[in-house]
């Protein structure tokens, strides 16, 4: 190997290596759609007088933008002091100072926070003074971002771009034992306008995440000083230069490096970019995790096997369409050609196998949730696409000797549904997971000759009917004296609240209440005592919805 060889590699291995470092040791610990798990006051809470400080906590970092974070009272005016500010201590936590002597009425907390994804996430946390808040069934609410058109549109310019990039890193490789790289103008070609959309892509998404994270529109969100806030005030600023670095800076210097010929030097320059799947993993949920390095793995490893084998599909079709100049009387070198992709394309399709049913294992609680939130929802459509793009390639892969026209019919519609998986993957990085909607609980334990039966509707922080029904051989259970219901957070600093069930019918208590205060992790104990002074304890673990 020559000496300019080893060092073009060894930049490389530099330029791979100070993204890692990078990514994990600079980057904010923050993620997409932060939801709040605990706060003080509590929603809905009455209190006898003035908190003095308010405070909102979340299930992971955030940002708090200026004016982010403010009280006001039953006339919308504000009350609180002006300084609301991120807790130095903990940084998923903000807070702001009140008036010691506020008067008794209600009043409302309003916070506006950033996830890592840019996006804005805002809610409202009432709660009264002096006043019976309980009794108005007032609960907290919060609104995340949904993607839209433009944002969509410029998701699937990037994902077709990286796709027709590393696909054609590797796809342009894999035909050279038909087509030489020099002579494959048009795989060369589309791999250029992969290189292309991904830049523009990238470029545009800085004014997209600027009109979202600061609620403006039009070509306002083209203004210098939106876009310097994103760059300065926002995760997605720093790997948004990271992003454009591994696009086009490093690309141009290490093409320069390269003494190999022009078509040779495309293949150099196009290695760094097989970093920005990590750059895109931790934009997106995994990065909430509360170890996200192996989360985050997961996707960058899913967005890069799912670009290697769809953008090498289009360099596979781009070999077909220039058939005519491969010499041979048959096409028997075309097929060992395609079917030595095959290979690397199963590859492809079994990391995005494992790393979907990992992630879908991560953001989905319940199979309630599956089919009753949009993440799900997107999660289906894009499963149905990949079995359907799998069909498309199973046509002319289990065909004996297929033909140039089956090759073009089939791999063309594989790319057109294509567009359909990009179209759910820019939908599901956008949308919150379905932990916002596990759907309500019904579980039951056992406890020696005792069932009990817990069930709490709908399930999310706010107002919710509990029940908890008690049988014994079979039977409802009337020898119950009490049963109390206490709930603890998991997700958020400790908390805990105890709600009392009245009889209903024999061996059936409920109750409605607004102890569930956050979103996230709970633990529900059931405490039963009966008749002969015998007392059951039961621990539900439960996952809260927002």
């Amino acid at each position: 190997m020559s000496r300019m060889r080893v060092r073009l590699w060894a930049s490389v291995a530099m330029s791979l290596a100070a993204l890692a470092v990078a990514l994990f040791v600079h980057t904010p610990s923050a993620a997409a759609h932060a939801y709040v798990v605990h706060s003080s006051p509590s929603p809905g809470q009455s209190l006898a007088s003035s908190p003095g400080r308010i405070e909102v906590e979340f299930d992971e970092t955030v940002q708090l933008i200026p004016g982010g974070l403010t009280v006001t009272n039953v006339d919308n005016q504000r009350v609180d002091l002006g300084d609301g500010r991120r807790n130095p201590l903990h940084a998923n936590e903000v807070d702001v100072d009140v008036p010691k002597h506020l008067p008794k009425g209600l009043y409302t907390v309003h916070w506006q926070v950033i996830s890592a994804d840019g996006h804005m996430v805002s809610g409202a946390i009432p709660f009264g003074i002096g006043v019976n808040v309980q009794s108005l069934q007032l609960g907290a609410s919060e609104q995340g971002y949904r993607p839209g058109f433009w944002m969509v549109v410029d998701r699937v310019l990037t994902y077709a771009g990286l796709a027709l990039v590393l696909g054609g890193w590797v796809g342009l490789r894999a035909a050279r034992r038909s087509l030489p790289i020099a002579d494959n103008r048009l795989g060369v070609r589309w791999a250029l306008a992969g290189w292309l959309a991904l830049f523009v892509g990238v470029l545009f998404n800085l004014p997209l995440e600027a009109a979202i994270t600061w609620s403006i529109h039009g070509l306002t969100a083209f203004a210098p000083r939106y876009l310097a806030r994103t760059l300065n005030f926002t995760v997605f600023g720093y790997l948004w230069v990271i992003e454009l670095m591994l696009i086009a800076v490093i690309p141009a210097v290490l093409a320069a490096l390269s003494t190999a010929k022009p078509r040779e030097r495309l293949a150099t320059a196009m290695i760094p970019m097989f970093a920005l799947p990590v750059t895109f993993a931790v934009q997106v949920h995994a990065f909430a995790e509360p170890h996200p390095i192996l989360p985050v793995l997961a996707m960058a490893v899913h967005g890069a096997a799912a670009s290697v084998w769809i953008g090498g599909i289009a360099q596979m079709l781009a070999l077909v369409l220039q058939a005519d100049r491969i010499p041979g009387p048959d096409d028997e070198r075309l097929r060992k050609t395609v079917r030595s992709f095959g290979w690397i394309a199963v590859a492809c399709v079994i990391a995005l196998w494992l790393t979907g049913v990992y992630s879908a294992l991560l953001h989905i609680p319940t199979w309630y949730a599956l089919d009753h939130t949009e993440y799900g929802v997107a999660l289906l459509a894009k499963l149905g696409l990949v079995l359907l793009v799998l069909g498309f390639a199973a046509m002319h892969a289990l065909t004996a000797r297929p033909r140039r026209a089956t090759y073009r019919a089939w791999m063309s519609l594989e790319l057109i549904f294509s567009v359909g998986i990009f179209v759910a993957t820019a939908l599901l990085t956008n949308l919150p997971t379905a932990d916002i909607r596990p759907g309500p609980v019904d579980a039951v334990k056992r406890v020696g000759p005792y069932a009990v039966h817990l069930s709490i509707t709908p399930n999310r922080a706010g107002s919710n009917l509990f029940v908890v029904q008690i049988a014994k051989g079979g039977r409802p259970d009337s020898a119950i004296q009490q049963v109390e219901l206490s709930l603890s957070s998991g997700s958020a600093t400790p908390s805990a609240a105890s709600v009392p069930l009245g009889a209903r019918a024999p061996g059936t208590f409920s109750a409605r209440s607004l102890a569930l205060s956050g979103a996230g992790a709970w633990n529900a104990e059931v405490q039963v005592l009966t008749d002969d002074f015998q007392v059951l304890t039961v621990d539900f673990p439960i996952h809260v919805g927002t």
